[in-house]
């Protein structure tokens, strides 16, 4: 093992130094008649974006009524990627991607753009005209080549940092003192668990001279039925589930551990059994019913909203799922903040200097 370590050590400061020459000569354009708002994080895998984008979302639509919303992601793994995409109404996660997909779903009036070169997709696609537009640009903090009014950077409260160290060796993206670029930094996944580890990592935040407001958030995870017809139409109703039933639980996400841990506090259970696949894994006929014949008699198909867009398609699997009499239960994850009077005034406040300039041009 002390071998490996000795072995990536230098690739890890390699990391850093083409990370740093990547971004070296990028210049940051700055979107026409917007607010940019970016999401990201430090380090790879699950840090609750997705959630935390959504509630953003919701916050603006509450509040802003007037101001449109463009949420503009890369669309990791989609084939419409590379030459960049506006989302239909009608999903394809294969073509425009999990998470897009997903925002599109969920807000059917916003504007969803993907596009490797993100800049360019915006200008192409884009079709508010109105300047009472925010764009939220879905895992941001490293793509400098859009300007940004506003740096979210996430961190997991189950392992902010993990070992300290870039990839290879660890799994952040950039060094930690890099967070100073952050306007405000927001903890994720808390639980009265990993509350604890706060006082350190924040530690962690000074030595590196990072001096940003600090956020703490939750999971409040409910727990939806899909209702499938034997026309294989389907509806999703909220319950209240019974903690004496017996769950597989299955996702292709970048934290499966996290997604076992709030299914198991959403449905009070311990009976749990779990197959975790590859993040943005692509289910086809036949991984899916190989799944269902994982599932034993009395069991209930668990999985997440991101998991079930792209299950729901596979019409085999549905019939499958029809003659097995087999439930499926959703679980549904909404951020809930701590500080949410201090949040939503640091948000009404970037709105109030954007409106401030716009009334000047």
């Amino acid at each position: 093992m002390k071998l490996l370590l000795y072995l990536f050590y230098p690739l890890s400061f390699l990391y850093q130094f083409l990370f740093w020459w990547s971004q070296r000569g990028t210049s940051s354009f700055h979107l026409p008649n917007v607010l940019v708002i970016s999401v990201g994080n430090l380090t790879v895998g699950g840090t609750g974006k997705t959630p935390f984008v959504q509630y953003l979302v919701r916050y603006f639509n509450q509040t802003y009524p007037s101001y449109a919303i463009t949420i503009l992601s890369r669309g990791y793994k989609a084939e419409k990627s590379k030459e960049g995409a506006i989302l239909p109404n009608g999903l394809e996660p294969k073509l425009y991607g999990d998470e897009p997909s997903q925002h599109k779903e969920m807000f059917p009036s916003a504007q969803v753009i993907i596009g490797r070169d993100r800049k360019t997709s915006f200008l192409h696609y884009n079709q508010v005209v109105s300047k009472k537009h925010i764009v939220i640009l879905d895992d941001g903090f490293q793509h400098k080549a859009v300007y940004r009014d506003f740096d979210f950077v996430l961190l997991d409260a189950n392992s902010a940092f993990g070992n300290g160290m870039t990839l290879p060796l660890g799994f952040l993206r950039e060094p930690i003192k890099n967070s100073k670029r952050a306007n405000a930094i927001v903890f994720t996944k808390l639980t009265s668990q990993n509350k604890f580890l706060l006082d350190e990592y924040k530690k962690i935040l000074t030595r590196n001279e990072v001096n940003v407001p600090v956020f703490h958030s939750y999971f409040q995870p409910k727990v939806h039925e899909v209702v499938i017809t034997i026309n294989l139409t389907y509806q999703t109703n909220q319950i209240n589930p019974d903690s004496t039933s017996d769950y597989f639980l299955v996702t292709g996400v970048g934290n499966p551990k996290s997604v076992y841990e709030t299914a198991s506090s959403a449905l009070s259970s311990k009976s749990i059994r779990s197959k975790f696949f590859p993040d943005h894994f692509e289910y086809g006929t036949t991984s899916l019913l190989t799944l269902l014949k994982e599932i034993q008699t009395d069991e209930i198909l668990i999985t997440t909203e991101k998991d079930w867009i792209k299950m729901r398609s596979d019409t085999p699997f549905l019939a499958e799922l029809v003659r097995r009499k087999i439930r499926v239960f959703l679980i549904l994850i909404q951020v809930s903040v701590e500080e949410e009077n201090e949040l939503k005034s640091m948000l009404a406040a970037l709105v109030s200097t954007y409106e401030s300039k716009i009334d000047r041009v």
